[in-house]
């Protein structure tokens, strides 16, 4: 995806500068202020305490769904109150919601329940708090299923199996999640070449290591093989970074939220130098901590990690050039 969309793309440039700028920013926050893999324990919304294989089926369940969570022009926002009654969108009113229904005795992990869900299940597990619907309720409910009945006949019943199989390999158990779970073969055609993205997938392991902290059935001994999650949000902060540069044409057409169809090479530019911006800003962490003299753990995840969390905490600057508007099961 990189090679190809970096190469023959015409609409993004990456640019040095916003590259230094973002790599000292993430070297100081993990060299000196401690953020790193654990940032799965900062928010209560994830699952702590549990066993391996229930917290697999949690990050499994989720990351299944985790996919267009954007409102179409002039709808009402989607949101889940959480725990605490607050409000929670995006990402996190997808964890409410399942947590929501978890309290009240509703087996959303179990794969026989993923197996039978209805409609009808499903939309009450993903019931709003306000007056916007989830989007792709039917795509949410087949995907759900299809991963359910996948786990009962292959898989035992449970996703932590898929991880055993994998035995310490990220790559292998990509393979293992794209080969047997169709709603995650984020693949697309880019001018002559297939170019492959994976973001749910990539995603769903790096989630399972952060959520075990790298131990256990959290331990993969390539971790560091997996690139950014190419979705819309990052390319919005490498954006307001000026990491990545767009064309006049390409700010326009994102101005106007005109619809970006999936597959088309508009969007395939955008995530593979996505992908691609982040490389660099790892490569400049890592010479960074050398030149420092500091031994310190980073990877593609965690730049992601990162720039994700700060586009949330930035909403206004980010989104003074709107998303990729592009609806997709696939982020």
């Amino acid at each position: 995806a990189v090679v190809s969309t970096q190469s023959t793309g015409n609409h993004i440039k990456c640019n040095s500068r916003g590259v230094d700028k973002v790599a000292e920013l993430i070297y100081k926050a993990i060299a000196h202020d401690g953020f790193g893999r654990r940032i799965w324990e900062k928010s209560e919304l994830n699952p702590r305490g549990q066993s391996e294989q229930d917290m697999i089926n949690w990050v499994f369940f989720v990351d299944t769904v985790n996919f267009s969570f954007w409102p179409d022009e002039g709808a009402v926002k989607y949101g889940v109150k959480d725990h605490n009654g607050k409000l929670q969108t995006g990402y996190w009113s997808l964890c409410a919601a399942v947590n929501r229904a978890m309290k009240v005795g509703i087996p959303v992990t179990d794969a026989e329940f993923m197996a039978s869900a209805t409609k009808e299940q499903v939309e009450t597990i993903f019931r709003s708090d306000t007056e916007g619907k989830i989007p792709l309720l039917d795509e949410r409910v087949k995907a759900i299923n299809d991963a359910g009945k996948v786990l009962l006949e292959r898989f035992f019943g449970s996703f932590s199996f898929c991880v055993m199989r994998a035995d310490k390999d990220a790559q292998k158990l990509i393979d293992i999640i794209v080969d047997n779970f169709e709603s995650y073969r984020d693949m697309c055609q880019y001018k002559d070449k297939t170019v492959s993205f994976l973001k749910r997938a990539q995603i769903l392991v790096s989630d399972i290591w952060t959520c075990l902290d790298g131990k256990g059935l959290g331990e993969f001994k390539n971790i560091n093989t997996i690139t950014m999650f190419a979705d819309y949000r990052v390319p919005q902060a490498l954006v307001a970074f000026n990491v990545l540069q767009y064309s006049d044409e390409l700010k326009n057409k994102l101005k106007s939220r005109e619809r970006i169809a999936p597959g088309d090479d508009i969007e395939c530019e955008i995530r593979g130098m996505s992908i691609y911006g982040c490389d660099q800003i790892l490569e400049r962490v890592e010479e960074l901590a050398m030149e420092g003299g500091r031994e310190i753990e980073v990877n593609a995840i965690l730049v992601d990690y990162f720039l994700w969390e700060w586009a949330r905490d930035n909403r206004p600057l980010v989104d003074e050039l709107p998303f990729h508007r592009t609806r997709t099961v696939y982020y």
